[in-house]
């Protein structure tokens, strides 16, 4: 154990929480003023004016004087803080779902650059039930089945709410750290496993040319700069390696179980339920998220849709290999 204990250290900082020090919604949620929703419109009928298309638009398009040392400051809390923040108080119903796209996709510029999240360039996701399901072939996005913890692609992720279910659909954060440092205390040797990853099958979904397996392993757990990286997805973990003929480990997979179970404890975990004009932004490496299960009702008009957004931030210290690298051309990590 003592081997172990000084192998893999315990990780401190904002970054580790539980449930319980995370109740105060003061501590994660901002609301949006209205002088800036004013700028906001300004913003967007000057683009329309220029004729930008989405991925034209500069951060100079998308000035908000009024709040940027806010922003500022919601994105380093969002770095080496507590890893996520809400933006609340955005009036999507007044919008145009093209509007509500160049609004997102300018208020990520203040967190960083937007990045495609699949071969095909897509920048944005929308995720609403269209049937899917949760599959070597299919993404979970478009079901409307419960998500089990994981992680995306980039160093934020950002979640636009346009309209809620009428039942479920909850959102459940929960801090890597934590999760990392009861594994440490429990069960070191476990950590093996997890920070010399897996090889992962990219369902699919890999750039054309590229093989569907992944050439490396993807580490679970990773550090740089003596901060803490998180990358998660069990199943397409457990579907690299049998595409790669390969046997998982017992001692591997009581890490991925123990992993699991840490995440289902609902003392490590937060629940909040996204409302319309709520933008979740998390950090990608030190949180990680889950979705319960929802209904949706037409005649009420209850379709849950979120618009997602991938995004890079320079200059936050985490970087990991992560699903930019398993949908996309972006360069690996340089330490890789």
């Amino acid at each position: 154990m003592k081997d172990y204990m000084m192998k893999y250290k315990k990780i401190t900082g904002k970054s580790v929480w539980n449930g319980s020090d995370v109740q105060d919604k003061k501590s994660w949620t901002w609301y949006m003023p209205s002088n800036s929703l004013m700028e906001i419109d300004e913003n967007i009928l000057r683009i329309e004016n220029k004729k930008l298309n989405i991925d034209q638009i500069k951060i100079d398009d998308f000035r908000l004087k009024s709040i940027e040392s806010e922003l500022k400051k919601l994105r380093n809390s969002i770095d080496s803080g507590l890893g996520f923040q809400i933006i609340k108080g955005i009036p999507v119903k007044k919008y145009s779902y093209q509007h509500l796209r160049i609004m997102l996709w300018g208020l990520s510029l203040h967190f960083g650059q937007p990045l495609p999240q699949t071969k095909l360039g897509e920048l944005f996701i929308d995720v609403r039930n269209e049937g899917g399901d949760v599959n070597q072939n299919m993404r979970g996005y478009h079901s409307l089945k419960h998500l089990p913890f994981h992680t995306d692609g980039g160093h934020i992720v950002g979640l636009f709410c346009l309209e809620q279910s009428s039942a479920g659909g909850l959102s459940l954060l929960a801090s890597s750290a934590a999760i990392h440092n009861a594994i440490l205390a429990e069960d070191p040797e476990l950590l093996d496993y997890l920070y010399e990853g897996f090889p992962m099958d990219r369902r699919g979904a890999e750039p054309d040319g590229e093989p569907r397996l992944s050439p490396w392993n993807l580490p679970i757990f990773s550090f740089k700069e003596g901060r803490l990286s998180c990358v998660y997805d069990r199943r397409s973990s457990e579907w690299g390696m049998d595409r790669a003929g390969r046997t998982m480990p017992v001692k591997a997979i009581a890490a991925l179980d123990f992993f699991d179970k840490l995440t289902q404890n609902q003392d490590l975990q937060l629940s909040m339920q996204l409302e319309p004009g709520d933008l979740q932004l998390v950090n990608n490496f030190s949180v990680i998220h889950s979705r319960t299960s929802f209904q949706d009702d037409a005649d009420a008009g209850k379709l849950r849709h979120l618009l997602r957004i991938w995004i890079d931030s320079p200059k936050f210290k985490q970087n990991a290999i992560n699903k930019l690298h398993l949908y996309t051309r972006q360069p690996l990590p340089e330490s890789i």
